[in-house]
């Protein structure tokens, strides 16, 4: 019997099985248990103080959102009816969809780039700040400590600081620091108290006006140690950038659903939980940010993100059906098994 010849087609090579199912493995089940297992090295390294408070946040926020980003994309960048052009795009939004939120955590991390620093209190003369132009955002960041002193128990201690701008008041900043006593399990063995200190407070700051300023202790609680360090920090990522590349990924996840309308990827509700993650974590505490702001942004985001993602689905439907476009949903087949189109 003769065959048709092949000759001068473009046949497309056939996967060896071998590889297909090193791929399978890979992203089935490889990819999450190495993300899985960095999460709690981070998360033990961190405990037992092996690496530095900062970095320990900071990685283990980074490898949160990549875990999620994981679980999120990969059904739609394995889905083989999907052209290849659209996996591209796809690709290109995960990556964007990585970048903002990654910027977002490390701009809650680290507050800006540090413009002035010193010591101050009620003997020392203050100490000087340079401002911008009006308008310019600032982060002012004061740390103090509570005074030596028998006996457990909570105590709080405040401050107030004063600037000024040759010898006028320009703004009056007030704080209070906290020391708690918790008791944390260990185990079956019992329990112990531990100290929970609050020593940090951040102050918003928008210049009035480009020129020296000069900031000075009026008050302080005599439960604190007579010092505080005061940092300022020019705020590199404004809360308005935030809004508006958050409503633009949010706009781009309502467009992915639509796109891959048959598959019905919650693309927006996991978007709506992840920038709530940030933004609660950015106002959750103030820098240096501890473990527990992380695990306090998880579980806001873990119950407002959804309702945030849902609320967004509804408004985007109603523009769109108000615009004359409706978002498609996919049909059911129709006659069930053996059935016959009419």
């Amino acid at each position: 019997m003769a065959t048709a010849s092949t000759r001068g087609k473009n046949l497309r090579p056939a996967r060896p099985v071998s590889l297909i199912l090193w791929q399978d493995a890979l992203v089935e089940w490889v990819i999450p248990i190495v993300l899985v297992g960095a999460l709690i090295s981070v998360s033990l390294l961190g405990a037992f103080e092996q690496i530095s408070h900062t970095t320990g946040v900071l990685a283990l926020g980074c490898l949160l959102l990549l875990l999620v980003a994981f679980l999120l994309f990969k059904p739609l960048l394995l889905t083989e009816t999907v052209e290849a052009r659209l996996k591209r795009i796809t690709w290109g939004f995960a990556a964007v969809w990585l970048v903002l939120t990654g910027v977002q955590l490390y701009s809650a991390i680290f507050v800006g780039e540090e413009v002035a620093q010193g010591g101050i209190s009620t003997e020392s003369g203050g100490v000087d700040l340079t401002l911008g132009a009006p308008g310019t955002v600032y982060d002012l960041v004061v740390e103090g400590n509570f005074a030596n002193a028998a006996g457990e128990g909570g105590r709080t201690g405040g401050y107030t600081l004063l600037l000024t701008k040759d010898g006028q008041k320009v703004q009056e900043l007030t704080g209070n620091f906290t020391e708690t006593m918790a008791r944390q399990r260990l185990g079956r063995r019992g329990s112990t108290m531990t100290r929970r200190l609050h020593n940090h407070v951040l102050h918003p700051l928008v210049s009035p006006g480009e020129g020296a300023y000069h900031l000075t202790l009026t008050r302080i609680d005599p439960q604190l140690s007579p010092m505080l360090q005061v940092a300022l920090y020019r705020d590199t990522y404004p809360e308005k950038t935030f809004w508006v590349l958050s409503a633009l990924l949010l706009i781009g996840a309502y467009i992915g659903e639509i796109w891959y309308a048959a598959v019905e990827p919650p693309l927006v509700l996991v978007t709506a939980a992840a920038l709530t993650f940030v933004l609660t974590f950015r106002h959750l505490g103030v820098p240096p940010h501890t473990y527990q702001d992380i695990i306090g942004a998880l579980m806001v985001a873990a119950i407002f993100g959804p309702i945030v993602g849902w609320l967004f689905h509804v408004v985007a439907d109603l523009i769109a059906k108000n615009c004359g476009y409706a978002r498609l949903k996919p049909t059911p087949a129709i006659g069930g098994k053996g059935g016959k189109k009419k």
